[in-house]
């Protein structure tokens, strides 16, 4: 049975805050989980804005951004703060995937069925690759040089080879999938299968595909993975729950806020974020204990969430009003 972890953390209303800042009654001041660094504008919509998921590289400091309305990739240097370029042409993006090689990703263009490996310092498109069904979720397999993408409509993986731009393997998947996250060590995929409240775990070599039962899990969609502690966060319905992967027992559950989609880890001080956009806040776990430490409101449609562990800087997307919002953990 599931132990579940349910003390919550909400952010106090404004005119209670102010109260205890100017040491209203015998209370101290309030330490919220992340300070407001500001927030990078994005390039304008001609349609009311959407966006999907954000993905952060650290060897070049960039910050990626599916901009889904604008069928396009915002490129933003997280150093200058700024929009370095956007690549055009990519049909209802949904998510970049990094590549062993800095300037070359991977991009699912759901609109289209095609996935498109991009060269980014030379803004050029190396390939297009066909896939089944439309392509959503995607990551890479350092260990096979191949990015693994979920689709939807067909329900199942693709995987893709870097080097040759051929699908090398298709993977049926008991149902459709949400997110994904590949274990960088161990040549497996998680994939969040949301109508079938369930976990899959693909292995990347020999297309065997199995089913964590650690946890009772409703409609996943968010999901991250600690290749250190072997632990596998799930988000579903106002929840993240937990899993020793490696014995497949649920560690808890976690409040969060509710509509949850990505989440991200910071391996610098073992904390998990959730984009919450049904809530428009983020909430912030302990990986190590498990405790909840705290809620910040990011505005409508905060749905992507990214984190550069050097710096401990944490980007979230607050759609409606075209931005990236920055904050900085703690």
């Amino acid at each position: 049975m599931m132990s579940a972890i349910r003390t919550s953390f909400r952010l106090i209303p404004p005119t209670l805050l102010a109260c205890v800042l100017a040491a209203c009654g015998n209370s101290g001041p309030i330490s919220l989980p992340l300070t407001d660094r500001g927030n990078i504008q994005l390039p304008a919509d001609t349609t009311k804005p959407l966006f999907d998921l954000l993905t952060f590289d650290g060897r070049r400091n960039l910050l990626y951004v599916a901009h889904t309305s604008n069928n396009a990739i915002d490129i933003v240097d997280t150093n200058g703060r700024k929009v370095l370029a956007t690549i055009a042409g990519i049909s209802g993006v949904k998510q970049v995937a990094l590549t062993a090689d800095p300037d070359v990703v991977f991009a699912s263009a759901s609109a289209s069925g095609e996935v498109m490996l991009i060269d980014t310092r030379a803004m050029k498109v190396l390939a297009k690759i066909s896939v089944n069904g439309s392509p959503d979720a995607i990551d890479y397999d350092p260990a096979h040089d191949t990015a693994v993408v979920a689709s939807v409509g067909a329900k199942e993986l693709s995987l893709i080879d870097r080097t040759t731009h051929k699908v090398t393997s298709t993977i049926k998947l008991p149902g459709a999938p949400e997110l994904l996250t590949v274990d960088p060590k161990g040549g497996r995929a998680f994939v969040s299968i949301n109508d079938k409240d369930e976990v899959a775990v693909v292995d990347l070599v020999t297309s065997q595909v199995t089913e964590l039962r650690g946890c009772d899990i409703k409609a996943p969609t968010g999901i991250a993975y600690d290749s250190d502690q072997g632990r596998l966060f799930v988000a579903d319905r106002g929840l993240v729950s937990v899993i020793d992967v490696v014995i497949d027992k649920c560690l808890g559950s976690v409040d969060i806020g509710n509509g949850v989609d990505q989440i991200t880890l910071n391996t610098h001080l073992h904390h998990l974020y959730t984009a919450n956009g049904g809530s428009r806040n983020l909430s912030v776990i302990d990986t190590i204990s498990l405790q909840p430490r705290g809620e910040v409101g990011t505005g409508p449609s905060g749905d992507g969430v990214a984190a550069d562990p050097a710096t401990d800087l944490v980007y979230v997307i607050v759609g409606r009003a075209g931005i990236i919002a920055v904050y900085h953990d703690p």
